[in-house]
């Protein structure tokens, strides 16, 4: 008989080795891909439920005050604006938001409004018409729809510019979480600072 012991191998190999990493990067090239649309997906779905929970609260405000409002959507600012009354007036600003400003970070790609690309919530929270909202991030679009109930809206006066709008200074009132707070600034700058 042979006493000779048993060569065990304590290491990989190099092929194995490269074998290995070989199948890995396989791996990564497959899955990354899927793992970046799974968050553009996430992003997507929150900004869309903070879309929804804007018009919510609005149509809630609009109530609340008895008062008519309107919201204004600026495609190419990617952001939208609400006056108190129907007019386009920065004294009016209501309230701001900027979708491509972090923690949202998509773009407002669409919508189907028309025209001056507003809508009216009447003084019961009723929204004018139905509408909806196209939001695009990396090339992935999601809808949020709307439904009005096609009441005759009054007069819109723009008493200022879209530039006018955007550069002046506004008041925003910011409910949430039990937290109230008035802050005076440049209504772009509020927006970028508050969703920081």
């Amino acid at each position: 008989m042979n006493n000779r012991k048993r060569h065990t191998r304590d290491a990989f190999s190099m092929i194995e080795m490269v074998l290995v990493v070989f199948i890995m990067g396989i791996i990564v090239a497959i899955a990354a891909p899927k793992f970046a649309d799974a968050e553009s997906g996430r992003k997507l779905s929150s900004a869309k439920r903070t879309l929804e929970s804007d018009i919510q609260t609005i149509k809630l405000r609009a109530r609340a005050t008895g008062k008519d409002h309107l919201i204004v959507f600026y495609p190419n600012d990617e952001m939208y604006v609400v006056f108190e009354g129907l007019d386009i007036d920065r004294e009016q600003i209501a309230f701001a938001r900027i979708l491509t400003d972090s923690p949202i970070g998509v773009e407002l790609s669409r919508t189907n409004i028309g025209g001056d690309e507003n809508i009216v919530v009447n003084a019961y929270g009723e929204l004018e018409k139905d509408f909806s909202i196209g939001l695009l991030q990396n090339g992935t679009e999601i809808v949020a729809s709307f439904s009005g109930t096609g009441f005759t809206r009054g007069t819109v006066t723009e008493v200022d510019t879209e530039e006018d709008v955007k550069n002046e200074t506004a008041t925003l009132v910011i409910s949430g979480l039990g937290l109230d707070v008035s802050v005076n600034a440049n209504a772009s700058d509020v927006a970028k600072s508050l969703l920081d």
